[in-house]
């Protein structure tokens, strides 16, 4: 298989990012969060050009072989920051994106690898499955330590 270039995986970046806050938006409308049509573009653009800089720091310092999926729940954080700012009462969507929102933070800072930034978001991931959404759960066999008292 192919590796895709740069143009490819910053393109499917954009789309996935485009796809998410469809979905997002999709699920605040059914929960009856009432935005504007007027707020959520401006949220997408504030985002969006958030993160235009944020991915462009990373093609420099990072150059072609730069993953922009390392970014994608810094994307969706900010998106909830800024539901949030707009009075959306999100905390447990900002709870499950700012963990890996914060590594992607770090590989624009240059202080985690792409690479390894990745490795630790699926990591956070299948924890966050492991617990099923229940940050209070007890962990069987799991490398958070995190055990019942007994």
């Amino acid at each position: 298989m192919d590796e895709l270039s740069l143009d490819e995986r910053c393109n499917r970046f954009w789309e996935e990012c485009d796809g998410w806050v469809d979905d997002r938006l999709d699920q605040l409308s059914r929960a009856g969060v009432e935005l504007t049509e007027d707020d959520a573009a401006a949220i997408d653009g504030r985002v969006e050009e958030d993160m235009t800089a944020l991915l462009e720091e990373c093609l420099e310092r990072y150059g072609d072989s730069f993953n922009p999926r390392a970014l994608a729940d810094l994307h969706h954080l900010f998106f909830e920051l800024e539901l949030k700012k707009r009075g959306v009462d999100n905390g447990h969507s900002l709870h499950r994106y700012k963990d890996n929102g914060m590594l992607g933070l770090s590989v624009v800072q240059g202080k985690v690898t792409p690479d390894n930034a990745l490795l630790l978001m699926e990591v956070n991931r299948a924890h966050r499955a492991k617990k099923d959404g229940n940050e209070d759960a007890v962990c069987e066999d799991c490398v958070c330590g995190s055990k019942e008292d007994g």
